[in-house]
């Protein structure tokens, strides 16, 4: 269990790293104005644990063969996080918090495409 929970801390520090990165690209492209990085990673860091917890706890209630479900259910959850977090540590408004969740989260869906792609080639 504690090797469990030290594992989900380190996948959520670098998650944190690298979509507190594309969250920054994001505030760009839709205010102009990125946020700061450390208010990136924190809000991120925060929203990689509820997804990795959210994954836990859905997959020993689901049971197997819901993979997909609990994959929809557990990214539905990271991004309303993303929307509080940015909202409450960020400081943006409601819309401010949606527009910039959802456009790191296609962001963030196109590179995890792209190297499955590239890996998937590799191979």
């Amino acid at each position: 269990m504690i090797i469990g929970l030290v594992f989900l801390i380190i996948v959520a520090a670098i998650s944190g790293l690298i979509v507190g990165t594309v969250t920054m690209i994001a505030g760009k492209l839709v205010l102009k104005d990125p946020p700061d990085f450390g208010d990136a990673f924190k809000a991120c860091f925060y929203a990689a644990i509820v997804n990795g917890a959210s994954q836990f706890v859905l997959g020993l209630t689901m049971g197997e063969g819901n993979e997909w479900l609990i994959l929809g259910i557990s990214l539905a959850l990271t991004y309303v996080v993303y929307v509080f977090m940015f909202m409450s540590i960020i400081g943006y408004t409601l819309g401010q918090a949606l527009a910039v969740g959802a456009v790191a989260l296609a962001i963030t869906f196109g590179l995890v495409i792209g190297a499955g792609v590239v890996l998937g080639s590799a191979l």
